[in-house]
Order: C-alpha cells, then sequence, then structure tokens
C-alpha cells in the first residue's frame, strides 16, 4: 500500500480530533472480532451465542455452558493494523458474565519538524485504542435472553490520550426453533471521550437489528445470518444507504457445517467479500476468516475458541 493509502486508513481508524472527525469517533469499535463472526461478513447479532457475543451482543453469551475463553490476532490492510481480542466467559450468578480486552493499533503516523526551511521526518510514531468490557447475559423466558455490557475505552496517539465509558445493550427473541431475531443499542447512552487536550468526540448510538435461521440437514447444517446497522450521524457519503440524517450498513453471513465439526463460511460485510473455514478438535475450536476489500488490501484473521 503507498504512503498516501497508509495515511488515508490511519485517518479513517483513528479520527483525530476535528470538528467534523466526530460522526466517525467509534469507526475503531466496528470492524468486528473473531474468526467465525468476521467469515460470516459481521452478522452475527443472532447467532447461536458463544463467547463473541460478548462483543456483537451480549444477550447471546445466555448459550454459553461452562467456561470459554478465545484469542484473536489479525494484522488487517496490509499489516498497517494490528487487530487483538482476548476473552472469557463464565456461567455466574443465574446468567453468564464475560471479560473481554480489544486492541486496535499500528504505527505508520510520520512525526515532520522544520531544517533549513525544508520539512523532514523527525520519527514515526505508533498509534493504539483499547475497549475492556464486562458484559452479562440472562434468560428472561424460554424464547427472550436480555444482555447489557460496560466498556472502558482507552485511546493513545503519539503524545495524546483519551478515556471514555460507554454502554451496549442488547435482546435476542426465539420466534421458533430455528428462526431468531435480535437488537442491539450500541453506545446507548453516547460515549464520550475526553483528550489530554481538553477537547471531546461523542461516539452516538448506533442501532443494530438481526435475524438468524438454521436448520440441520441430517449430518449438516445450515445457518444463515443478516444484520442491519442504523446510524444517526449524517454518513451520505460512506454508508450502503442513506436519507437525511439516517444511514445503513448491512451484513450477512451463511455456514455450512458437518457434525459440528467442521464448517464453511461465506458473507457480505457491508458489500464486501467474505470467507472462511473453522474446524473442532476436543475443547478446541480454530477458525480462519479472509475479507476481501476493493479499496484496501486483503485481510487474514483467526481465532482460537477454548470451552471446559
Amino acid at each position: 500500500m503507498n504512503k498516501p493509502g497508509v495515511f488515508a486508513v490511519f485517518l479513517l481508524i483513528t479520527m483525530s480530533v476535528t470538528a467534523t472527525a466526530e460522526k466517525y469517533a467509534g469507526e475503531f469499535m466496528y470492524l468486528g472480532v473473531g474468526g467465525r463472526p468476521l467469515a460470516m461478513g459481521n452478522a452475527y447479532l443472532a447467532a447461536d451465542g458463544d463467547i463473541f457475543s460478548a462483543y456483537y451482543n451480549p444477550a447471546g453469551l445466555t448459550r454459553i455452558i461452562g467456561h470459554q475463553a478465545t484469542f484473536m490476532h489479525s494484522e488487517t490492510f496490509g499489516s498497517l493494523l494490528n487487530h487483538d481480542y482476548l476473552a472469557y466467559a463464565t456461567a455466574k450468578y443465574d446468567g453468564v458474565a464475560a471479560i473481554s480486552m480489544y486492541r486496535l493499533g499500528g504505527g505508520g503516523i510520520f512525526v515532520t519538524e522544520e531544517y533549513n526551511g525544508i520539512f523532514r521526518v523527525k520519527s514515526e510514531e505508533s498509534h493504539a485504542d483499547y475497549v475492556f468490557s464486562f458484559a452479562y447475559g440472562r434468560k428472561h423466558s424460554t424464547k427472550l435472553d436480555w444482555g447489557a455490557a460496560a466498556k472502558i475505552i482507552y485511546r493513545k496517539i503519539i503524545d495524546d490520550d483519551a478515556q471514555g465509558i460507554g454502554l451496549d445493550a442488547g435482546v435476542r427473541y426465539r420466534i421458533r426453533d430455528n428462526l431468531t431475531a435480535a437488537a442491539v443499542a450500541q453506545d446507548l447512552t453516547g460515549t464520550i471521550l475526553s483528550y489530554s487536550t481538553s477537547t471531546k468526540e461523542v461516539v452516538n448510538p448506533t442501532l443494530k437489528l438481526g435475524l438468524g435461521y438454521s436448520r440441520p440437514f441430517g449430518n449438516f447444517k445450515a445457518t444463515l445470518l443478516t444484520d442491519a446497522e442504523i446510524k444517526f450521524e449524517g454518513r451520505e457519503q460512506s454508508a450502503q444507504f442513506s436519507q437525511s440524517w439516517i444511514s445503513g450498513d448491512t451484513h450477512l453471513g451463511a455456514e455450512i457445517s458437518y457434525k459440528d465439526v467442521a464448517a464453511v463460511r461465506i458473507g457480505s460485510d457491508i458489500g464486501n467479500l467474505t470467507t472462511g473455514v473453522g474446524i473442532k478438535f476436543s475443547r478446541f475450536i480454530l477458525d480462519l476468516a479472509l475479507l476481501d476489500n476493493s479499496d484496501l488490501d486483503t485481510s487474514y484473521r483467526g481465532s482460537l475458541v477454548v470451552s471446559w
């Protein structure tokens, strides 16, 4: 990727504080986590829940029995960004509790100085965003699950830093045995990022709606998932659909699994093709995902889940 491309992606992800940056202030939190969800186009609100529900929809945590832990690492967009996720969930207090750490960081920030009338690169600096989350999911009835997640955000860009606190809430409703609906309010009350420079950014609330359908065929099982993100930031130029200050993006995913041991997946993440595979051995699940982006380099992401 050339240097202008590197700089453009950095601006998109980190969004240093300007008057127009606020509508993209939470962009770093939207990349998704986990080999399985990413291979299915980031459509995961209504999926049969696992440890990744702590990120997508905390109501899905109720499907976990015992303990689960996961680790994900990827170098995205031509190794421009390092993307990591670490989480642990356990059945506690009549529900399931989870803690997680999400990190997005990298280098490529060039600091310049003037020397004899010529600007030259003084140093290359790095940036990093961290999200520490505590999530809890609980069954309300045989059909309805609910969940919430509180998160602490820390951002470091060269010599500046920022902190923020946010709240997500979600529900899952089983319409019938093979059909589930879901809804999530992300950054429910608006998440304020307070910078060391005394400036502030607001991550506006996002409404997410999802449907999930699954059906067994002998030793095989087919799963279809679809999510829609509705934002209220006036993203006329960057969203798939927009009307005035309301915009929408879509996520689609499909999976065929065999005896709950091996799976192949395909999806569409805001119009970008995603594919992947998964394999289960003993208590471990290894998932790999590939994201094809028409404007940026292809990204490969993998995750490992262990249950006990």
